[in-house]
């Protein structure tokens, strides 16, 4: 009969994954930063199509002739 001895199963927990409810309590989930990433986008491209705009309508009027309005 062979010789057997009891052998110890040891066990390795797996590194620790962070879950999306602390993404989301951090502010740091992917879908968190893409879409705070876009919105800032938005944002910047608003502002850039407002001072065109303004722009547009500003130029003309500054450089039509003052004395023309006085009379």
């Amino acid at each position: 009969m062979p010789n057997t001895q009891p052998a110890q199963v040891m066990t390795t927990n797996p590194a620790p994954i962070e879950s999306p409810s602390a993404w989301m309590q951090y502010g740091t989930s992917p879908t968190e930063i893409i879409l705070a990433t876009a919105v800032v986008i938005g944002a910047i491209a608003s502002v850039i199509g407002s001072i065109a705009l303004l722009l547009k309508v500003l130029v003309p009027v500054m450089q039509s002739n003052p004395s023309q309005k006085k009379e």
